[in-house]
């Protein structure tokens, strides 16, 4: 627990917008590989996250508004708490504040035994004791899973909402097996592939697609290329 405190420690005391996104997809990697949440004796496997930060005190240092502000959330680390339908579309979310600011990662996909459950699923199989749960400490450190982490988009945020609508701020296990999960429209399964090939230079073959994706894919390729494009057109 205390590397998982070190890293909000770090996003706290961090002002660079890049390096906090950096920060917030750390945390979601390793809440997804080396934690599992516990509620007496079911244990529920977080398979995708999406991180929610805002630090109200100074609204330029992360001024997200999409992230729902509750003071529950607020000096709240390693409990659950629950989002009612009239803030949107129901779920639970991690929180994870260390101080006066909200932090916070929506479970959006999970596995309690050999069941899947999706975001509101999850909220519904809980919500009746929702007051007993929300005072519970919930993150159980585990073996890391070493699973391959895959970054992507937040689902349904529109950049009328917030600039960082699209900016890669969830994180995602288990692609292959991600058939019920639902993604951002230009941000889903072949995408993630590609940026993650990318972003650790492993070379486009059909067999290191089909390792990651669980087929081959052409557009993965062409996803790729235009990729490598845009970073040799930002670094002229």
């Amino acid at each position: 627990m205390d590397e998982l405190r070190e890293l909000v420690k770090n996003l706290e005391e961090e002002n660079n917008e890049k390096k906090q996104i950096t920060l917030l997809q750390q945390i979601e990697s390793k809440l997804l590989n080396e934690y599992n949440i516990v509620i007496k004796d079911t244990i529920i496997e977080p398979l995708r996250l999406e991180a929610y930060y805002y630090p109200f005190e100074n609204k330029s240092k992360f001024d997200d508004p999409c992230a729902h502000k509750c003071t529950k959330k607020i000096n709240n680390f390693g409990k659950l708490y629950f989002i009612e339908e009239r803030y949107g579309y129901p779920g639970i979310d991690i929180c994870l504040s260390l101080g006066n600011y909200y932090l916070s990662f929506l479970i959006k996909n999970s596995r309690i035994k050999d069941t899947y459950y999706k975001q509101m699923d999850l909220f519904d199989r809980f919500q009746d004791k929702r007051n007993e749960i929300e005072i519970m400490d919930v993150l159980e450190k585990v073996k890391n899973k070493e699973k391959i982490v895959f970054k992507t988009s937040r689902v349904g945020l529109k950049k009328s909402q917030t600039k960082f609508a699209h900016k890669l701020l969830a994180s995602v296990i288990e692609l292959k097996n991600s058939s019920g999960y639902d993604f951002e429209r230009g941000y889903g399964k072949e995408w993630m592939v590609a940026n993650y090939m990318f972003e650790n230079n492993i070379p486009e073959t059909d067999e290191n697609i089909k390792t990651l994706l669980g087929y081959k894919s052409q557009n993965v390729k062409n996803l790729i290329k235009e990729m490598t494009k845009c970073s040799i057109f930002h670094l002229n």
